[in-house]
């Protein structure tokens, strides 16, 4: 089933502002080369043909859950970052050709997206430097093969403990990339190459180690946060599920914080599973059709798209668990739902609470229900083992 989704703000502003600030940085490295008509045509052209590569691309790795998980802030932190790289394009052409340190383009892009993006981004902007300043094959391949290699080992850099021997290499190709492509467009090499490609370098590497580790991990603080901020009691919605039903907030509360803890134990995303926790009975809340308030509601409060995906995914009903989250999250609740019920219906004492839990988690397991979710069998009983010991569920 295929749900239509509603046209999100943030993600229009966005793209338009890429848009612009795609045919701005065009202008502004053409200008100066009084180029004619037929001349901008082709590099309207070439602009046009990126701008439909590089927003599709866009959408796509979004769809697939790879990229700009919530669309009001990591959308408008692609838009900066772009702003940015094309800004430094424009920089990097008063640069000697060959050394035009656009590493520093897919790093700081893969910082906001992925290493897809990246690639594409970085090796438009090295198409419009090395056409507007007369096109050196040499050089354009030197720019080409930095920026492939700056998107994929930009990849690596997520990993804290790689980033100082990615930086030590990303300088030594910096001297060593360059050089080469000189020497194979001049048949010489001369001192400054080297001078050059050790700035070159030095300046790659502290982006690589300092910049990226502190946009990567402001991305990952401000999804945490806003996790938070929306399961806190002053959110509108929280306060909306107070007056509809102080019983649905106080099980959605206590879901939230099992299904956090529960997540750290395992080893999944604790904030995420917080959130989905709260929301997850968000569309018998809404009524029917569930899926389609559920997204309309989802997008309206710019829920992030792994937490509307959980949403979606309640109890499989309409569509498949997808994630070790989701997954969680559907433990959590159907536990605390089943031993509520048998809590008001027999008592405490007439039934045993370690026998009952695992029986059933093993039932969920054994069900298929979360074949398609990623959950591993290490995760699984992990939280298994979590939720046994759980004094609150029961």
């Amino acid at each position: 089933m295929k749900i239509k989704e509603p046209l999100n703000i943030y993600r229009f502003i966005s793209i338009t502002a890429i848009i612009l600030v795609t045919v701005g940085v065009t202008v502004a490295l053409y200008i100066g080369n009084r180029p004619y008509a037929d001349e901008w045509a082709c590099v309207a052209f070439v602009d046009i043909i990126f701008i439909l590569i590089f927003v599709f691309e866009l959408e796509y790795e979004r769809r697939k859950d790879r990229v700009a998980y919530n669309t009001q802030n990591n959308f408008v932190r692609i838009a900066v970052l772009f702003a940015v790289c094309a800004g430094l394009t424009y920089a990097m052409s008063y640069l000697p050709e060959f050394y035009r340190p656009v590493i520093i383009i897919p790093i700081l892009l893969c910082a906001a997206s992925n290493s897809t993006l990246a690639v594409v981004g970085g090796l438009f902007f090295d198409i419009l430097l090395e056409l507007s300043s007369g096109g050196n094959f040499y050089a354009m391949m030197a720019l080409c093969l930095m920026t492939i290699l700056g998107a994929v080992l930009a990849e690596a850099l997520e990993k804290k403990r790689y980033r100082l021997r990615l930086a030590i290499i990303m300088l030594f190709l910096n001297l060593i990339v360059p050089a080469v492509f000189y020497y194979l467009s001049n048949k010489e090499i001369e001192n400054k190459c080297f001078f050059y490609g050790l700035a070159e370098g030095i300046v790659t590497a502290l982006v690589a180690f300092f910049l990226f580790g502190m946009l990567h991990q402001e991305k990952g603080r401000e999804m945490d946060d806003l996790y938070l901020d929306i399961t806190a009691d002053d959110f509108s919605e929280v306060k909306a599920l107070k007056n509809y039903s102080m019983i649905e907030y106080r099980h959605a509360k206590k879901v939230a914080d099992i299904a956090y803890r529960c997540a750290k134990a395992a080893g999944c995303d604790a904030h995420l599973c917080m959130a989905g926790g709260f929301y997850y009975r968000m569309g018998r809340w809404l009524g029917e059709p569930y899926s389609k308030r559920i997204v309309r509601k989802a997008v309206g409060l710019s829920f992030p798209d792994p937490l509307t995906r959980i949403l979606l995914e309640y109890y499989g009903e309409e569509f498949d668990i997808s994630s070790p989250e989701s997954a969680l999250v559907h433990m959590v609740d159907a536990l605390v739902k089943k031993v509520d019920a048998l809590e008001a219906d027999v008592g405490k004492s007439e039934w045993n609470h370690d026998i009952l839990l695992y029986q059933t988690l093993n039932e969920f397991s054994a069900s298929g229900l979360y074949d398609k979710s990623g959950l591993s069998m290490n995760q699984f009983l992990k939280a298994r083992e979590f939720l046994a010991k759980e004094e609150e569920i029961g």
